[in-house]
């Protein structure tokens, strides 16, 4: 069908994307517009979702590195202990002895173990998002606590 465009989706839950809904489209250049999706659907292990108002292969194409943004009210509800890796960016990261290592950044998705991106003064230091390292989250604090395996620091340098 023209204009469906293919997507990466970030979000294991389809119902985010289930006809009807309200997303933001930003584009690459960061204009943001208001748009329904028309519809969703997996094809060749690959998302696919059609928005209302994009109705051919040229508008479709305009679409290309476009980020789609769901408001957090949309979101499904987590069971308690549940979190959205977005929610940790801005986190502040302390060692279990209390030593500052910086602010998440973002997260990576490196195909499997997902990893925790920390700034300080223009130096990262990439944590795997793994429960052996991550001792503490507390979104309330935004405080996130871990234990560095030995020579993790080294490798990032």
């Amino acid at each position: 069908m023209k204009g469906e465009v293919r997507i990466e989706q970030l979000l294991e839950d389809d119902t985010v994307f289930e006809a009807g809904r309200r997303v933001i489209l930003s584009d690459a250049k960061g204009v943001e517009r208001d748009i329904e999706i028309e519809f969703f659907r997996r094809q060749h292990g690959r998302c696919v979702a059609k928005f209302r108002g994009i109705d051919s292969i040229s508008e479709a194409e305009k679409a290309v590195g476009s980020e789609i943004k769901i408001s957090r009210e949309s979101l499904p509800v987590l069971e308690d202990g549940w979190f959205y890796t977005f929610e940790l960016r801005g986190c502040s990261v302390y060692t279990a002895n209390g030593e500052y290592l910086g602010i998440v950044t973002g997260v990576i998705d490196s195909g499997g173990t997902e990893v925790l991106q920390i700034d300080l003064e223009n130096q990262e230091t990439l944590v795997p998002f793994a429960q052996s390292y991550l001792k503490k989250i507390d979104l309330q604090e935004r405080r996130i606590e871990v234990d560095l395996p030995e020579g993790l620091r080294e490798l990032n340098k």
